[in-house]
């Protein structure tokens, strides 16, 4: 059924066992799909409908498209390549699969990180980015706006399978209206944080820090924790790589939502104390003579000048540690850059449509970065 190769076929089959439930509902007709539950391996060999997504968690953004200006999607884009290079350009990503059907076609993106359907605030937001999407490429809304229920199973159709995964909604953002991204601006948190970590220290101190944060912090996600600690990173000598927050990110989520972060992390009256506590606290002078008030006077103001001294020699530090950084990140901004033109450059080279995804594969690069250096 399929024009693509069997390792194609194993490699989708395995995105598809890992991301779906155990056991899901399919049929051999849409109508049928829903009446009896099976292993989901045995759906994916035997079955043409299958369900995507449960009640509790979805792990695809799927999408349908049946007409294109007054013609069937099919007559318009000719083939699933067709149709591959006219999301593509829409969207700016790559769909994971691309699936032909009677009349259209179904795609869909692999989400790293699940959305569990009682977060009520990043259900929003992927809904939000499933209309967006659909309004743009002119989908069928009615089918492409839902989260989870009947859609084709793209093994035993004609399909592409990219290899582009694990792609996260905040990916997509462009694509909202600036008023809803204003909405989704993650909150970046005013706890005394620890940022001159040491290159042995970094994957603990942003551990510390994050579990500190999401301690105290009510309704925080997994993506919120990411983007605090990503502040921090971003000011460290020699920055951590994107997947090592994500993993953090991901670790501290667990802590919280299972309420395990202990008390070593801190507690609010404390944390405060540290904040409104006073640089040198001299207790209040009286019943001092002339003399004794004057000796004291002298060596509160030699305490201070040294406090004084020692700031600025901090300040100075930073300030060289804060040069430092910026070398680094902007020699590995250029390393970057010449990585992305020498693959934009090879497939030009070679008659291949250039797009994101490829050259973020063929440079071994996250797809946010190579976007930005594009932009730029």
């Amino acid at each position: 059924m399929t024009n693509i190769t069997n390792v194609d076929d194993n490699e989708l089959r395995e995105l598809l066992i890992k991301n779906l439930p155990a056991n899901i509902n399919a049929g051999s007709q849409k109508y049928n799909a829903n009446n009896k539950t099976h292993a989901t391996s045995f759906a994916l060999e035997q079955y043409k409908f299958i369900n995507f997504n449960s009640k509790e968690k979805i792990s695809f953004m799927v999408f349908d498209i049946d007409e294109y200006n007054n013609q069937t999607a099919l007559e318009y884009f000719k083939d699933v390549y067709g149709f591959l290079e006219y999301i593509t350009e829409i969207v700016g990503l790559e769909p994971t699969y691309i699936l032909q059907t009677d009349k259209g076609f179904h795609f869909a993106y692999h989400l790293k990180n699940w959305v569990y359907t009682h977060q009520a605030k990043a259900l929003h937001y992927l809904r939000e980015i499933k209309k967006a999407i659909t309004d743009a490429a002119q989908l069928d809304a009615q089918a492409s706006n839902r989260i989870n229920g009947v859609w084709r199973n793209p093994l035993l159709h004609n399909y592409y399978y990219s290899h582009q995964i694990n792609y996260e909604l905040k990916d997509f953002n462009d694509l909202l209206p600036k008023q809803t991204k204003k909405y989704y601006k993650k909150c970046r948190g005013k706890l005394f944080v620890q940022k001159d970590l040491k290159v042995g220290e970094r994957n603990r101190g942003l551990f510390y820090n994050a579990m500190r944060y999401a301690k105290y912090k009510e309704n925080t996600s997994a993506d919120d924790i990411y983007q605090f600690i990503l502040q921090i990173n971003r000011e460290l000598d020699t920055p951590l790589e994107d997947d090592e927050l994500t993993r953090i990110a991901s670790s501290v989520y667990k802590y919280k939502t299972n309420n395990k972060i202990s008390d070593k992390f801190g507690k609010v009256d404390a944390i405060k104390k540290d904040i409104n506590e006073g640089a040198m606290e001299f207790p209040k002078m009286y019943k001092l003579t002339k003399k004794q008030y004057q000796e004291e006077t002298k060596r509160r103001q030699s305490l201070s000048a040294k406090r004084t001294v020692s700031i600025r020699d901090k300040e100075k530090n930073k300030e060289q540690l804060k040069q430092a950084r910026e070398e680094y990140i902007n020699k590995k901004y250029l390393e970057n850059k010449n990585k992305v033109q020498e693959a934009i450059e090879y497939f030009i080279a070679n008659d291949e449509k250039v797009n994101v995804s490829k050259v973020a594969k063929y440079c071994k690069m996250n797809r946010r970065t190579v976007k930005k250096i594009i932009d730029d």
